[in-house]
């Protein structure tokens, strides 16, 4: 009598499935300082190839409170049309959590504290380099909000994201 022996994939398909669905899902959370910013553009921008792993991203971006559709900020293929005006609309993230002022303020406190010139001591300088990655519509009011938080901070290492305009 000739038994026919077989292979069970269904184990080793259950298995790449959960390796896909962990995959993706890791791969989602390791962007997560990143939001969606359509960023200014400027001739000067260089590349950013090399960024520093210590770099602390400070994120403004255009968010309608409640999931509605903005009156005012109007984007096609990535241009900017109309600017929005309203001042709720662009609230500061850090990690996808939405900071106020104060609680940025604190926040950059205890991120620079992990590279002070003098260990321990919040009124030394902090070396903790610093993205701010403003939408390009976003009010410079903001801005200014996040660079007067670090200058209280004592964080001076700033960088501004920005982008290279397509070459005409």
């Amino acid at each position: 009598m000739v038994e026919n022996v077989g292979f069970n994939m269904t184990p080793m398909i259950d298995i790449v499935f959960q390796l896909i669905v962990f995959l993706m899902l890791a791969t989602d959370f390791a962007n997560v300082e990143i939001e969606r910013v359509y960023l200014p553009k400027a001739d000067a921008a260089v590349a950013d190839d090399h960024p520093d792993e210590k770099r602390f991203m400070v994120n403004i971006i255009h968010e309608v409170p409640g999931e509605a559709e903005c009156p005012q900020l109007k984007y096609t293929n990535g241009v900017l049309v109309q600017p929005c005006q309203i001042d709720e609309h662009w609230v500061i993230k850090i990690r996808g959590k939405v900071l106020t002022i104060p609680e940025l303020e604190q926040r950059l406190i205890v991120e620079g504290d992990t590279d002070r010139e003098t260990k321990g001591n919040s009124k030394t300088p902090s070396n903790r380099p610093v993205m701010i990655r403003a939408d390009g519509s976003a009010p410079f009011k903001r801005i200014t909000q996040v660079l007067e938080a670090a200058g209280k901070a004592l964080v001076w290492k700033i960088e501004i994201g920005a982008e290279k305009p397509p070459e005409d």
